[in-house]
Parts: structure tokens; C-alpha cells; sequence
């Protein structure tokens, strides 16, 4: 599988992840906090596999604009770190708790936007299909290491 469809299959199961956590109900409170733990744990698995190999990648393969890009990437993920850090210190049954998920979701949902337009179509451009592949298979392993030391 390319990097591109592996980072888009986590993009897709992060924002119905969280959509489902914005329709559970309030009165299920034990339920709504284990759903934020597994986007928790997603998310920070993505973004630091993301951190670790394909945004060194990019800037080594594409020069000018994409740089301004994974700047931006990297902002846009410490403002998910930080929203997830606050959300893990918040009563799911609160109101706070529903506008600091909701924030969350505006902020993956540009993040997302913004890297499947502009980064992905770069490095398709300028990645053969073996290299989008090879690029894809140490993200996978990478997310595999980080979930076993998560376990631990």
C-alpha cells in the first residue's frame, strides 16, 4: 500500500472516530471517555510516524513550497497535541468537553485537507509507485513499533 493511501485510510478513521464520539450521548460517560482514549492513541501514533518519516521524506525529495507546508503540519499537529492534552483533564459530560472535540475535529479536518491537497499530490509527482510504496511500508512499521511501545 502507498504512503498516501495509508495516511488517508488513518485521515478517514480519525474523523468518523470522532464524529462517532460527537453523537454519543452525554449520559454515556465511561463510553464517550474510552472513545476519546482510542482517538487519543490513534492520532498520536499518526502524527508521530507522520513526524518521524514521511515529513523528513518530503523535505528531502521536494524543495520550495513543501517546506512552508510541513512547517505548517508540524503546527497543526502540536495543536492536536495540545487539544488532546487538555481533553484527557475534561469530564466527557461537560459542555467544555463537546467544544474541545469539536475543536478537534476543525483542526483535523484542516490538517487533512490541506496535506491531501498540497503534499500529497508533490510527493505523487515526484515518487515513482515503488518509492510511494517502500515510503508506505516503513509508515506501517513505524505505526507498529509505536503501538508495541504503547503496549508496554
Amino acid at each position: 500500500m502507498t504512503v498516501t493511501n495509508i495516511l488517508k485510510k488513518d485521515h478517514r478513521t480519525a474523523s468518523g472516530m470522532i464524529r462517532t464520539l460527537e453523537i454519543t450521548p452525554r449520559f454515556n460517560g465511561m463510553v464517550r471517555k474510552a472513545l476519546f482514549n482510542q482517538i487519543r492513541h490513534q492520532l498520536l501514533v499518526h502524527s508521530q510516524a507522520e513526524e518521524e518519516v514521511f515529513y523528513p521524506a518530503v523535505r528531502n525529495l521536494v524543495f520550495g513550497q513543501v517546506d512552508r507546508y510541513v512547517d505548517e503540519s508540524y503546527r497543526e499537529h502540536q495543536k492536536m497535541k495540545d487539544l488532546l492534552k487538555q481533553l484527557s483533564n475534561v469530564d466527557p459530560l461537560r459542555d467544555e468537553f463537546d467544544a474541545k472535540v469539536a475543536e478537534l475535529r476543525r483542526t483535523i479536518q484542516l490538517h487533512v485537507e490541506e496535506e491531501e491537497a498540497r503534499i500529497f499530490p508533490m510527493i505523487q509527482r515526484h515518487m515513482s509507485s515503488e518509492q510511494l510504496q517502500q515510503l508506505g511500508q516503513r509508515i506501517h512499521n513505524k505505526k507498529l513499533d509505536l503501538k508495541k511501545q504503547i503496549a508496554a
